[in-house]
């Protein structure tokens, strides 16, 4: 067997984002381009803040600087649970000496700073969960939020977070501003942050939505391939390098792919890079009520002492004498959850089956019959 980056698709072998963001399989955004040789476009509000924490990581200032720009770098927000102490402490300088009201906050400089502290803190909720978290501003939120999502009007929500896996929607602006304002209810920055943690893993460990998410994602990549009549080769993806699909055997042997799913199936049970979940999908079959049909199998594994184990199969009809190739109703063959978390995942795989545009064009809702 000869493991090995899957040659073809290429949009689909994604790269590590240079932000270190845990998007699982998020293409890289465009580099930042300058207009008129002085304003900056940014692709999202994600690329915004990747461009806020490693401008103050390098000790500099964003376009227009930021309120408190001196006490901010000597407070050096470097991630670690020290930081979030002396937030505590600049945050209550700025409340008692500066005493800054909705005027001072609503300037550029103040709408920046309060832009950099929002970020950090939902970098650290990222980095201590691994939940994807996507930002938006209020307009760009009511687009991409799921129809008949409420959003709140006023500075709280000028900038938000989603964790669109877990159909959360968070606020960090309105916790800030209690901080800064005179009349705001305190809570200390590491209070807040555990909060949102537990916030988010409230039904369960953060690996549970992204296994989820990246089994749809292998779903989807493996049933693109077999639109456009490429086989569905053994393959695997994991936390350790989540931006990679890795074919396990590129031999078309019905006993070389044996023997590579039955390598993966070791290396979902032992786990030896000690990842926090795994994914491998092969093709297979799906009996059911309706005979046997042809599908990609997907296990799924997640470890540690909330370890999960799911097994899905994504039944299909090969094209042949002149019918359509057809995706058919995915169904669950095995798992150690309840169904009431699985269904809470569902959101997750969905995203994941349906986040990124195929290749050729074509999508998954164009070949899914149900």
């Amino acid at each position: 067997m000869r493991p090995g980056q899957h040659p073809a698709r290429p949009s689909i072998v994604l790269r590590e984002p240079a932000s270190g963001r845990g998007c699982v399989f998020e293409a890289t955004l465009p580099a930042r381009k300058p207009v008129d040789g002085r304003a900056v476009q940014f692709a999202s509000m994600n690329d915004i803040a990747t461009h806020f924490l490693q401008t103050y990581a390098a000790g500099g200032e964003v376009d227009g600087g930021w309120l408190f720009g001196k006490a901010l770098q000597q407070a050096r927000l470097d991630y670690s649970a020290e930081s979030l102490v002396r937030l505590d402490a600049l945050l209550a300088q700025i409340r008692e000496r500066a005493k800054p009201g909705r005027s001072e906050l609503d300037t550029p400089q103040g709408q920046n700073f309060e832009a950099l502290v929002v970020f950090y803190l939902l970098e650290i909720v990222h980095r201590l969960s691994r939940v994807e978290i996507v930002w938006h501003d209020r307009a760009s939120g009511l687009r991409a939020l799921p129809a008949g999502t409420q959003l709140p009007e006023g500075p709280a929500a000028r900038i938000l977070a989603s964790a669109p896996d877990h159909g959360a929607i968070l606020y960090p602006l309105a916790w800030l501003e209690a901080q800064v304002l005179a009349d705001g209810k305190r809570l200390k920055a590491g209070d807040f942050v555990a909060s949102l943690v537990a916030q988010l893993e409230r039904d369960g460990p953060a690996e549970w939505w992204a296994v989820a998410n990246a089994a749809g994602r292998m779903a989807s990549w493996q049933m693109e391939g077999l639109a456009s009549g490429e086989p569905a080769l053994a393959s695997m993806a994991s936390q350790t390098a989540p931006r990679t699909l890795t074919v396990v055997s590129e031999s078309l042997r019905p006993e070389d792919q044996l023997k590579a799913v039955e390598y993966g199936v070791r290396l979902l049970e032992t786990n030896p890079d000690g990842a926090t979940w795994q994914v491998l999908s092969y093709n297979g079959y799906l009996d059911d009520e309706n005979g046997r049909l042809d599908a990609v199998i997907v296990f799924a594994a997640t470890y540690g002492e909330k370890g999960a184990r799911m097994v899905m199969a994504f039944p299909y009809r090969p094209a042949r004498e002149g019918r359509p190739f057809e995706i058919l109703r995915p169904k669950l063959r095995e798992a150690n959850l309840t169904v009431e978390t699985m269904g809470k995942l569902n959101t997750a795989l969905e995203r994941g089956i349906r986040e990124a545009p195929w290749a050729s064009g074509a999508s998954w809702d164009q070949f899914y019959r149900g």
